[in-house]
């Protein structure tokens, strides 16, 4: 925070008056000085008296504006000097404060912009650990864990072995295989995808192996597959595991000699394709029941890679969520800063039954419908019922008051929170002045 006023003993009250933990202070008596803080150091907050005698605080305002938005900006003006500090407001301050004034007036007014000041450095940090950690867009994660993965990536791309990608629904497993084809030799070729379980048994061999012009009725002319398309770079086969043991025998020829023909064809095409495949069910399972081949088995599961379900990588949650609400932003035009803290130390307890896809999907539901900057609790009505959220489970029984109901609430949240009372303001989405007003009326301990 930098406080700027040219009277000595008014300067030395508001560096003492505001004066906390939270805060590092510079002072400066003047306009010039408070200029050259600005260039030199980084300034979140500037409380600055509107008439200096070498400007005005209007002047310290235009230079934020110009040179960093980002910093915020409140006027102390005396009584006629109202209009020029409207002005200011108008001009992109946060907030004025007319003389004379209680110093807890100033420091309410501070600790609320101090809560957005901390929101937008959280969500700053984030992006920069984003764009560390992300080789490949997408690719998002800093947990040891994920990071092996995406070294084991870089290291088995270059080779032309196949790849099984295993995990479970949501965990990331097509991003992986874009990771290989982008890091391979390859990657200057074709990268295509095609899901084996969502397409219908009957259709599954002319869309993999294409089909000759007649080869049935509605084939008008010849169509190339899905394993001719990927010459020359990989092919992505998505729910390996639902493979029909028919098309099975022809993919294993594939992947034996890399041979394939169209459906109603006799001529045998020679491709160069790279194979990965994934699943989210035990193969190694299904091959003692009998349902998919041993040799194909072991012929895809050369190089494996098992992606982990997001609750086992809780680190990563905010930095995904952080590149989910940029992705969003882009998409939809929006301009949601970030996601409040707390909110993400909820996301990092939270199941994820649907995993990366799911935060995905809550993620996008809650920037296109936001209309404040930053993301809180109300934004994400599923999050607020799961595991992980204060609200669940408070002790309320069938014939309490409503009173008593709020009284259990906010007494089970600020134990939950330790206390911590801009916490749970924000989680129960009220006022910091009606959480205190609240606490004396219910007679609650303070901590």
């Amino acid at each position: 925070m930098l406080i700027v006023e040219d009277e000595r003993a008014a300067l030395e009250a508001l560096e003492i008056g505001l004066k906390t933990e939270q805060w590092q202070i510079a002072t400066a008596s003047s306009r010039n000085e408070a200029l050259n803080l600005l260039k030199s150091e980084r300034i979140d907050l500037v409380v600055t008296d509107l008439k200096l005698k070498d400007g005005s605080g209007l002047d310290i305002l235009n230079y934020i504006k110009a040179h960093h938005p980002r910093v915020s900006l409140i006027v102390i003006t005396a009584h006629g000097s109202v209009d020029s500090a409207i002005e200011a407001i108008r001009g992109g301050a946060y907030d004025y404060i007319q003389k004379p004034f209680r110093m807890a007036e100033l420091r309410r007014v501070i600790q609320r912009l101090g809560e957005t000041i901390l929101l937008r450095r959280e969500n700053e940090l984030l992006r920069q650990q984003l764009q560390g950690s992300q080789s490949l867009p997408e690719l998002v994660g800093q947990s040891p864990r994920f990071r092996k993965i995406i070294e084991f990536i870089k290291q088995i791309a270059p080779a032309q072995s196949t790849v099984l990608i295993t995990g479970e629904s949501g965990t990331g497993k097509e991003v992986a295989a874009t990771a290989i084809h982008h890091y391979s030799n390859r990657r200057g070729g074709p990268f295509v995808k095609i899901n084996c379980g969502a397409i219908p048994e009957n259709l599954l061999e002319s869309e993999l192996f294409g089909y000759e012009k007649g080869a049935f009725t509605g084939a008008q002319k010849q169509k190339k597959g899905k394993i001719e398309l990927a010459d020359d770079g990989t092919l992505f086969l998505d729910e390996i595991g639902d493979l029909a043991r028919p098309m099975q025998v022809k993919l294993l020829r594939v992947l034996q000699d890399g041979e394939i023909e169209r459906v109603g064809g006799t001529v045998t095409i020679q491709t160069d394709v790279r194979i990965v495949a994934a699943t989210n069910t035990d193969l190694a399972e299904k091959v003692a029941r009998g349902e998919f081949r041993e040799d194909l088995f072991y012929r895809l599961n050369v190089i494996s890679i098992d992606m982990p379900p997001l609750r086992e990588r809780p680190e990563d949650v905010p930095l995904l969520a952080q590149y989910f609400v940029e992705k969003y932003n882009q998409i939809n035009q929006k301009s949601v800063e970030g996601i409040a803290p707390e909110v993400l130390e909820i996301m990092k307890r939270y199941p994820w039954k649907g995993n990366v896809r799911e935060l995905e999907n809550m993620i996008e539901r809650a920037v296109v419908l936001a209309q404040e900057k930053y993301l809180g609790l109300h934004h994400f009505p599923d999050l607020a019922g799961g595991v992980g959220a204060p609200q669940h489970g408070i002790g309320a029984e069938i014939g309490m008051s409503l009173a008593e109901i709020e009284k259990l609430a906010i007494e089970r949240t600020l134990q939950y929170f330790h206390f911590d009372k801009n916490k749970t303001a924000m989680i129960l989405q009220i006022g910091l002045a009606t959480l205190y007003r609240k606490i004396k009326e219910y007679e609650l301990p303070e901590k």
